[in-house]
């Protein structure tokens, strides 16, 4: 019972073909998250304002809007996951954002005209978040290939 057996080797023109998004698939998470924080500022007055109340549990807007950019955060961590593909550009898009949104905090904070839905606890939280899934991003890119190269 001597069996044999042999690993193939899967290029990218043998997989089936799939729809990567197109440019979307370059679109960080956080950007929408962005535009819904900048809708709601528009349209709540009160961040705080209840927005459901489902038995007792009391749910404000900006929390949900919380939750969203955990999941977000998370799933834009999982872009940059993929073993053995360099997914710096991503990981600089996300920081980027990052860096957008330390801005707008920056202008807001200091009186800028316009800018000022930007300096509120709610942003500068949606910021430390987007700035730890940063952090986070480049680490997870830079582990994925580090084993990659290793086991090469």
């Amino acid at each position: 019972m001597d069996e044999v057996a042999e690993a193939a080797v899967v290029g990218r023109n043998d997989k089936g073909h799939r729809d990567n998004g197109g440019l979307f698939r370059f679109l960080p998470g956080f950007v929408l998250i962005l535009i819904l924080f900048i809708a709601g500022q528009l349209i709540f007055k009160d961040p705080r304002a209840i927005l459901f109340d489902i038995n007792g549990y009391k749910l404000a807007w900006v929390e949900i809007l919380m939750l969203a950019a955990a999941i977000v955060a998370m799933a834009e961590q999982l872009k940059v996951s993929k073993p053995g593909v360099n997914q710096i550009n991503e990981a600089l898009l996300i920081g980027l954002v990052a860096v957008v949104q330390i801005v707008l905090f920056t202008l807001g904070a200091s009186g800028v005209a316009g800018f000022s839905m930007f300096a509120n606890t709610e942003f500068v939280l949606l910021t430390l978040i987007n700035v730890a899934q940063t952090v986070v991003a480049f680490q997870i890119n830079a582990a994925t290939l580090m084993r990659t190269i290793s086991s090469g």
